[in-house]
């Protein structure tokens, strides 16, 4: 089962990698479809949070609410103290100068809310392998606009191409030490693992619901809500085509 989590940590990873590629490259896609696929996985991810992950998490023991909401107030703090908001991309086609302290505070908090990702792949595997498969699903549709967003942030810091391709490269990393923990943990003791997926779906909550779905509204297209929607019954089929085959 690692195996197979590890397999599914190197897709995300390359997801970074080719993210962080279109960023170098200047191939930046426009306002509406970025806001378009936003909308998409957002809807996802808040699918899987929702109809998955939580009520597998609150299954688990009556402490695990405690967890979720710890999850979501993690997330949130990150963003509040380093002033980053993952996953919006820039305004305009060309890089607007950005400090390099500001540059460096929005690579610690990629890296931690991609290691959270890890996490929660790594606990879903744990609890049942088609949770963790829907899990890496919806990690998945958010990583190519994350590699793209710090690569360009590193390069507006006055990073070099290749460096930033690294920086890129560094949430894939992060996402993989992330799936191996839980089953660390769950050797340690089962309930760790419980926990690092209470933790998750508090996190995935706060992606979908306060970052992805809310930028999704810069779009000013109707049609991009529904989108959300259309997220939602993407991750219902999905589940449905998942729960088949394991």
């Amino acid at each position: 089962m690692l195996r197979v989590a590890l397999v599914l940590g190197l897709l995300t990873a390359l997801a970074n990698i080719l993210g962080s590629a279109l960023a170098v490259l200047q191939r930046e896609p426009s306002r509406r479809f970025t806001a378009a696929a936003l909308g998409l996985s957002g809807g996802f991810i808040l699918a899987a949070a929702l109809l998955e992950m939580l009520p597998e998490s609150l299954s688990r023991g009556p402490s695990m609410p405690g967890y979720v909401a710890v999850g979501y107030l993690s997330l949130f703090l990150i963003e509040q103290f380093t002033n980053v908001h993952l996953h919006s991309l820039p305004e305009d086609e060309h890089l607007v100068p950005v400090p390099v302290a500001a540059g460096f505070a929005s690579l610690v908090a990629f890296n931690v809310h991609d290691f959270i990702d890890g996490l929660a792949i790594g606990a879903g595997m744990i609890a049942k392998t088609d949770l963790g498969i829907l899990i890496f699903l919806s990690v998945l549709l958010h990583e190519i606009p994350a590699g793209f967003v710090i690569a360009a942030i590193m390069r507006a810091a006055g990073w070099s191409r290749w460096s930033a391709m690294v920086a890129g490269g560094s949430l894939g990393v992060v996402t993989i030490i992330g799936i191996v923990l839980p089953f660390w943990a769950w050797e340690l003791k089962p309930f760790f693992a419980d926990v690092l997926l209470a933790f998750a779906a508090g996190n995935f909550i706060y992606v979908g619901a306060t970052l992805l779905v809310p930028l999704s509204e810069s779009g000013k297209s109707r049609w991009i809500t529904l989108l959300v929607v259309l997220g939602f019954a993407i991750f219902y089929v999905s589940s449905r085509l998942v729960d088949s085959f394991f």
